[in-house]
């Protein structure tokens, strides 16, 4: 009786509470909110538009829906639920859902995600603590949504005590990109976050943003932690052409003392922007650097550079003896990229078609073939030779200055 009487006041309250909600269309904003769960993308969809078309009247029940949280009933009813006929407990719980809080509370962020910049982000920053890990992810794509108003919030998160929050944090402002250049210095920091993937989540998210990162990454390159020096520059690399005002700054990181950080300054030379006189002659200088990964990614940029890397082909004729096979290999395939302005490289690119290493005796044929096809060995025959010559022939691109 106790049980049947506790359904019954739950009911009338559930009642109660549906009368007091707006209505869309003969429905109540929960129950448009709960089709943004289902896995039909027509429900979704016509969910959504219902959101839409109520704008902003919306909002007050959804930011009670996602304060939800389970009531103290909800143990002693699974306890003594079993001692009521099975349709009845099935029919009660499909009809009222009086016990899954964190389904009403995802269905409110998707609901409140479908608003866009009409939602409110505060009621959104504090769910990125939700204890339900789904109801957090989805929060982070509804601050996305909603843009510039949500940055400060998301600035302040990217400092939480929950490395999750932070995650998510990371994740908004990718989504949000150009518009967040202000919460560039605070991504910064998180390059020596400790909690898995937030420094790679940070790079990702300045690379978003694009031109209006580039500054506080510029200054970064001289901070007193290497991992953020050598991410900085990662993050530039990635943003290619749009980080070119930073070329001066990556040019003055491939002499930095820590060998990361020189090795993607160089590679991101070789991205943002390779034709220039000036960073052909960094990319030279870095042939000679002591680590072998910083030297492989200098002639992978002056490959990139093409024929306006001519002036490049005396440094790359001494990689062609360089102690590492990869450099060596390497270097070949940047001389063939440069093409017939590479031509005084003839002598010693015959002298390597007898490495000792068979990759690179194979980039150094494909290269005399494109430099001098006079001075070229006949063409290989097997399957490999003919596909390396594709992927050469294929990828030599004159590269000209914007």
């Amino acid at each position: 009786m106790a049980i049947l009487v506790g359904a019954v006041l739950a009911f009338a309250w559930f009642q109660r509470r549906a009368l007091q909600e707006p209505v869309y269309r003969g429905r109540a904003v929960t129950a448009w909110a709960r089709d943004m769960n289902s896995p039909d993308p027509n429900v979704r969809s016509n969910a959504t538009l219902a959101f839409q078309a109520m704008g902003t009247n919306a909002v007050p029940r959804l930011i009670q829906n996602l304060e939800r949280r389970d009531p103290i009933l909800k143990k002693p009813f699974l306890s003594l639920g079993p001692k009521l006929p099975l349709w009845v407990r099935r029919s009660f719980l499909r009809a009222f859902k009086p016990f899954d809080a964190a389904y009403d509370r995802l269905a409110a962020v998707n609901a409140l995600g479908a608003l866009g910049a009409d939602a409110p982000a505060p009621p959104l920053l504090n769910a990125l603590r939700d204890p339900d890990r789904q109801v957090a992810a989805q929060t982070a794509t509804a601050l996305g949504r909603i843009g510039k108003p949500a940055v400060p919030g998301l600035i302040g998160a990217l400092h939480d005590n929950d490395g999750y929050v932070r995650s998510m944090a990371c994740y908004s402002l990718s989504l949000i990109g150009p518009g967040a250049p202000e919460a560039a210095p605070a991504l910064i920091q998180r390059f020596t976050d400790s909690y898995v993937n937030i420094p790679q989540q940070a790079v990702d998210a300045l690379g978003r943003m694009g031109r209006a990162a580039t500054p506080a990454l510029a200054e970064a390159l001289h901070h007193s932690d290497d991992r953020i020096r050598a991410l900085a520059a990662r993050s530039l690399g990635a943003m290619g052409g749009q980080a070119r005002d930073s070329v001066p700054a990556l040019i003055e990181a491939t002499k930095d003392p820590a060998s990361p950080v020189r090795e993607n300054a160089v590679a991101a030379l070789g991205n943002v922007r390779p034709f220039s006189p000036e960073t052909v002659g960094a990319l030279v200088a870095a042939l000679k650097d002591q680590n072998t990964a910083v030297r492989i990614q200098a002639t992978e940029g002056l490959a990139r550079a093409g024929r306006l890397a001519a002036a490049a082909v005396p440094g790359l004729i001494e990689s062609l003896n360089d102690k590492e096979s990869k450099v060596r290999g390497e270097a070949a395939q940047a001389l063939g990229q440069i093409g017939p302005p590479a031509k005084s490289a003839v002598p010693a690119l015959s002298q390597r078609l007898k490495d000792e290493n068979e990759s690179v005796r194979g980039k150094v044929r494909e290269a005399l073939r494109i430099i001098d096809p006079d001075a070229a060995p006949p063409a290989a025959n097997d399957e490999s030779g003919r596909k390396l010559e594709q992927s050469i022939m294929s990828h030599r691109k004159d590269i000209l200055p914007p």
